[in-house]
C-alpha cells in the first residue's frame, strides 16, 4: 500500500492560489523531484538539474553546463555575448547561402590556414 500524505503535510510543501477562475501552485517550498510541465513566474533560488526546454528570461547567477540550442542576449561574467563563427561553420553556411565565388574562396582559405 502507498504512503499517504495528510493534507497539512502537504500545504507545508505547497501554497496555492486561485487566479483567473483556476488554481494554481504559488509557492513550492521544497524540492521536486520530477519534471514540471507548464511555466514558473518567479524566482527559483536552487540548483536546476535536468533541461530547460524553453526560454529563460531572467539571470542565470551559477554556472550553466550545456548546450544552448537559442540565442543569447546579454553578458556572461561581465562580458557581452558575443557569437564566433569557425572558418569550417562559415564556409558551411556561405554554400547553404548560395555565395558568389569570392566569397566561397575567402571562406575556403581561412578554412585551410586554420
Amino acid at each position: 500500500m502507498a504512503e499517504k500524505i495528510t493534507l497539512k503535510e502537504a500545504l507545508e510543501l505547497v501554497d496555492f492560489e486561485l487566479a483567473r477562475g483556476a488554481w494554481r501552485v504559488k509557492h513550492v517550498k521544497g524540492s521536486v523531484y520530477g519534471d514540471v510541465y507548464g511555466d514558473v513566474y518567479g524566482d527559483v533560488w536552487c540548483n536546476v538539474r535536468g533541461n530547460a526546454r524553453g526560454d529563460v528570461y531572467g539571470n542565470v547567477c551559477g554556472d550553466a553546463c550545456g548546450d544552448v540550442w537559442g540565442n543569447v542576449w546579454g553578458t556572461i561574467k561581465g562580458r557581452k555575448w558575443q557569437f564566433v563563427e569557425t572558418a569550417r561553420e562559415k564556409l558551411k553556411r556561405l554554400i547553404e547561402e548560395g555565395a558568389d565565388k569570392a566569397q566561397l574562396l575567402e571562406a575556403f582559405n581561412q578554412l585551410e590556414e586554420s
